[in-house]
């Protein structure tokens, strides 16, 4: 999402042998910490050495008996949230140093932290009092200084600033006024303008943004759906909602948006993507990988989506490439593997495989495109002519056959899903990407009009 990356960073890590590579890091963080850094500094900087290959390798960072989790990353840094001092601090790992740092020491708990570039942002309780209210703190590593972005009216009043996300100059957060922590609406900060401004007034239980490039996305306790808005200058440049399904942990890269949502008829979450056109005022989305297992916590960097996945009986990370149309197995391992996130050819997660929740990270594997099989189609009775794909995607919106899309193709489509259903390769008909023809496919193809 947040991604100030060089190309030194993205070729820092390479596959270099017959399987996934694990260093397992009490190198970093154990008793011979200091001693090995510079060995593993060596081992990185031999690795730039390496040709690129296609599997991934990885890196446990940490093995403290206390809790490391929700990690983010941004080029050769990491940050999470680290319980090894009794409360929750934010700690970061430099991969180009081999160090550890430890960037808060408040008695109380900092926080969900986030990284870009050189700025940190978390959730920190430091100044709560008799309510446990928290605010959103900024670290610039470049310099040093450590600033609250939140008002301090709102800190005065006992509200809870949470859930921060940064890209860049800009910084989101969920803001609850007067301690209710069910009543919630998205805030931004630009570093150019500092001072905190509400994104939307329309609703109360605006919850999870995340941001790319000055775009915006979060979702809605009350009204379902992912929101999207584009910050231009301060100035609303669109704001619609992308779905009325229920949905969790949206994430933004670009003009795509990636969000985990709700499947009534299977009682389960699956990974959906939306990629926004050019006016940035409509879109069109799909399933990313239709399963029967639970997905969910997705993030997203470039052509990159990382999720986890319960598809093995327990918590695995998949991703999947779209400048290569595949889909793999990223991390497979005993436990629980969960909170990704990406940027570039490195993905960062929590891990639970040791018995307690440590962090890793994991190169990603470079993928090369897999061939689009022909699909035979056939008139459809009613129709024509042969049913057309008009944009390349796959699927033939020309359902008639007369070489346009038009409300015709979805009343014959209508009139004759069973019998496409039982005559048509299903991947041309499937709009709205469920693997399966059905009625919802109809309701795709008339928005597609």
């Amino acid at each position: 999402m947040k991604r100030v990356r060089s190309r030194a960073d993205q070729d820092a890590l390479l596959y270099y042998g017959g399987g996934p590579n694990r260093i397992d890091q009490a190198v970093v963080n154990g008793p011979m910490a200091s001693s090995n850094r510079l060995l593993l500094g060596l081992l990185l900087v031999a690795l730039l050495l390496l040709p690129a290959a296609a599997s991934a390798w990885e890196l446990r960072l940490t093995d403290n008996a206390g809790i490391q989790r929700f990690p983010s990353i941004s080029g050769q840094k990491i940050v999470w949230e680290d319980d090894r001092n009794g409360n929750f601090d934010i700690y970061l790992y430099d991969m180009g140093t081999g160090q550890t740092r430890r960037l808060t020491d408040d008695p109380k708990d900092q926080v969900a932290p986030r990284i870009s570039g050189n700025r940190v942002v978390w959730q920190d309780y430091r100044n709560s009092q008799s309510l446990e209210n928290p605010d959103i703190y900024l670290l610039d590593l470049s310099t040093g200084e450590e600033r609250m972005l939140n008002s301090p009216f709102s800190f005065d009043n006992g509200g809870y600033e949470m859930r921060p996300d940064i890209d860049g100059d800009v910084v989101v957060w969920e803001d609850s006024a007067a301690a209710i922590s069910e009543y919630s609406r998205i805030y931004f900060y630009d570093m150019e303008n500092p001072a905190p401004i509400q994104i939307y007034q329309d609703s109360t239980a605006q919850t999870r943004p995340a941001v790319s490039d000055r775009k915006v996305v979060w979702t809605d306790f009350n009204l379902g759906g992912v929101y999207f808005r584009y910050l231009l200058d301060t100035q609303v440049h669109v704001l619609e909602r992308l779905t009325s399904e229920p949905v969790m942990d949206p994430d933004i890269s670009g003009t795509r948006v990636v969000w985990a949502q709700f499947i009534p008829e299977d009682s389960r979450y699956n990974i959906r993507l939306f990629e926004l056109d050019l006016t940035m005022t409509g879109g069109t989305g799909r399933w990313l990988s239709p399963g029967s297992a639970p997905q969910e916590q997705p993030a997203i960097d470039g052509n990159r989506v990382v999720w986890r996945d319960e598809r093995n009986g327990n918590e695995d990370l998949y991703l999947y490439d779209l400048s290569a149309n595949r889909e793999v197995p990223l991390v497979v391992a005993p436990g629980s593997q969960n909170s990704p996130d990406i940027d570039g050819d490195l993905v960062v997660f929590t891990d639970n495989r040791n018995g307690n929740d440590d962090i890793y990270v994991a190169s990603v594997p470079v993928l090369t495109p897999t061939p689009t099989p022909t699909l035979t189609v056939f008139a459809v009775p009613g129709g024509s002519g042969v049913p057309h794909d008009l944009n390349g995607d796959g699927k033939c919106e020309d359902v008639n056959g007369n070489t346009r899309k038009d409300f015709q193709d979805v009343v014959l489509f209508f009139n004759q899903m069973d019998w496409i259903a039982a005559n048509e390769p299903v991947a041309a008909f499937d709009f709205n990407g469920n693997t399966r023809i059905d009625f919802q496919d109809v309701v795709t193809l008339f928005n597609r009009l």
